[in-house]
């Protein structure tokens, strides 16, 4: 019964019958992490692509930092190459300070998404995933709409292997210390992203279990 449910709502986020609105935060990330099954991804760059949902446009890409543009909000996503090819792990620490505060899992894939109140009633959202990050400030009633775009995005990213192999071997990807962390959080004054253990990840199905 729990599987075939699960398929329904599986078919249906996939269908575009999703009303993110009356979703819940886990359900609109697990409803993105299964439709980049179905979204190819339709935006490249040196070392990867990704699927840019409708609604957004690229207004900036450099040095694998690209900002992006909805029609209220720019969002920043920062693409961790160095990361990927070394194949970094690490293991998000529930923040429970935040307004919101989970981590990611999925097969190999891990992150983690915070929410944080900020100055005017502002709200920032941080969510990383599959070795990229996106950064927002919404205000309360777009935070679902904005986080739907966000995971969508991170979970269709692809990676080329080969030519990153080049780009560090050429040592194209040698940053500074002071290059952006993706695995560290900003909205709060601590760190919250440590190794260790894995708890509190979000449990999406595996449809591949599915009859």
């Amino acid at each position: 019964m729990k599987k075939g449910i699960y398929l329904l709502l599986i078919l249906c986020f996939v269908t575009g019958c999703r009303n993110v609105k009356t979703s819940s935060y886990e359900e609109i990330i697990a409803a993105a992490l299964y439709e980049n099954k179905v979204n190819f991804p339709n935006k490249t760059s040196q070392g990867y692509s990704y699927y840019l949902p409708k609604g957004l446009i690229v207004e900036e890409d450099l040095n694998n930092n690209v900002t992006l543009k909805s029609e209220k909000y720019n969002m920043y996503l920062y693409i961790d190459l160095i990361s990927y090819y070394n194949k970094i792990e690490d293991t998000y620490k529930e923040n429970k300070t935040s307004f919101y505060s989970k981590s990611i899992k999925k097969d190999d894939k891990f992150g983690y998404l915070e929410i944080n109140l900020q100055e005017n009633n502002k709200y920032l959202i941080e969510i990383m995933y599959n070795y990229a990050k996106i950064e927002v400030i919404v205000n309360s009633k777009d935070i679902k709409e904005m986080l739907s775009y966000a995971i969508s995005l991170l979970s269709s990213i692809s990676y080329k292997d080969s030519i990153i192999a080049n780009m560090v071997g050429e040592d194209i990807l040698n940053y500074n210390e002071n290059e952006y962390n993706i695995f560290e959080t900003v909205g709060q004054e601590n760190t919250h992203y440590e190794s260790g253990t894995k708890e509190d990840t979000i449990d999406v199905p595996d449809t591949d279990l599915i009859n």
